[in-house]
């Protein structure tokens, strides 16, 4: 019997303080896809004590021996959605983590997902961009960082320790449990923390256009354009992401993207949600694979759910506010239109223009054809 397997015996007959540090480092050392059969026996008889907190994350970590892998539980986002009104501090202690771990490079290429460690450029380079997302992050937090030296590793060395000293026991463990890679690449953990932050940044953006929509609605035409200002600031100042993810090596997320069948953004409630605020998708989207996976959605949309672009068409606004509003709104779709051509644009040299995708789509076809879809109007 492995001492994992032990440990989670252990705790289910006994109880006490669940040996969440013993099985994450099991499964980082194998990775989600290859963890033994043993331990996940362990987990899923453990699961049935389980209460709390540690139900849902014990139900990530044994997604794929249920059947329920999915791009949910792939990037752990039961585990995250409780946290994420708080949308600044979750960026926060996810670009963090990832500078953090970029950095631990440096000091052991052979540490944690230790195959294809990156080299002194690459570290750089991802530092960099990392430092630009989390810059006006922690400066709308009161934690600016003013490193004693000068340079990008010592900037980052400095915004992880601002970040730690600051982190509570919970979002500690967060972090922890947020991070279960399918294989052992190090280029994955980059991966995931990128598309946990854009999750991220899209729940708040559909609280942005929430907001837009109610304003609209009572005819407030200056509180519309400032929820729709925001949404646009928020998603191009998360736009470097997409720099860090063009470092990763092909080779790297081709290994690591042979286990993520059936998981992928295609996937993502909280872009669909995004969508459908903005403009009710026409029958044809909303009857298409990509709200196949997000029924839920599908359903809010066709029982009612409130739009920009309706209630911006519906309100009776004075010329120099249906301007205002109207400038807004031509801002935030700019935004969502560059992000979308980025994605496509990163996903062809990642996969290739005739690649499928992982959620049983067509892949690049698809994200091409997402791109004309029209933001509003």
């Amino acid at each position: 019997m492995s001492a994992e397997v032990a440990a989670v015996r252990t705790w289910a007959a006994g109880g006490g303080e669940f040996p969440y540090a013993t099985v994450l480092s099991a499964y980082r050392r194998w990775g989600k896809a290859l963890v033994p059969s043993g331990l996940l026996d362990a987990l899923s008889e453990a699961r049935r004590r389980a209460g709390g907190d540690l139900r849902p994350f014990l139900d990530v970590l044994l997604d794929k021996r249920d059947g329920t892998y999915d791009y949910r539980s792939y990037l752990a986002l039961p585990l995250l959605a409780p946290h994420l009104a708080e949308s600044d501090v979750v960026i926060a202690l996810l670009v963090a983590d990832l500078v953090r771990f970029e950095l631990a490079a440096d000091d052991d290429p052979a540490g944690p997902l230790p195959v294809m460690p990156p080299d002194d450029v690459l570290v750089e380079k991802r530092l960099r961009h990392g430092l630009r997302v989390i810059r006006p992050v922690l400066d709308r937090l009161d934690r600016p960082v003013r490193p004693a030296e000068p340079g990008v590793r010592a900037e980052a060395r400095a915004v992880w320790a601002a970040v730690e000293a600051r982190m509570s026991g919970e979002q500690r463990l967060l972090l922890r449990c947020t991070m279960l890679p399918v294989d052992i690449v190090h280029d994955e953990y980059l991966f995931i923390r990128v598309l946990q932050t854009f999750e991220t940044a899209f729940a708040g953006l559909v609280r942005d256009l929430d907001s837009a929509a109610t304003a609209l609605s009572g005819q407030s035409a200056t509180r519309a354009e400032d929820a729709l200002r925001h949404a646009a600031a928020s998603l191009r100042e998360v736009s470097p992401l997409w720099s860090i993810l063009a470092t990763m090596r092909v080779g790297a997320f081709r290994r690591f993207r042979q286990w993520t069948e059936g998981a992928s953004a295609i996937q993502s409630r909280h872009y669909k949600l995004m969508e459908s605020l903005a403009r009710r998708p026409d029958e044809a989207r909303l009857g298409s694979a990509a709200y196949d996976h997000v029924p839920e959605i599908r359903t809010l949309v066709r029982t009612g759910l409130p739009s920009v672009d309706a209630a911006f068409r519906a309100a009776t606004l004075a010329p120099g506010e249906r301007a205002g509003v109207a400038g807004a709104m031509a801002e935030f779709a700019a935004a969502v239109d560059t992000w979308r051509r980025t994605h496509h644009r990163l996903a062809t040299r990642m996969l290739g223009a005739q690649t499928g995708g992982t959620g049983y789509t067509g892949g690049v076809s698809y994200l091409a054809g997402a791109r004309e879809i029209p933001v509003f109007g």
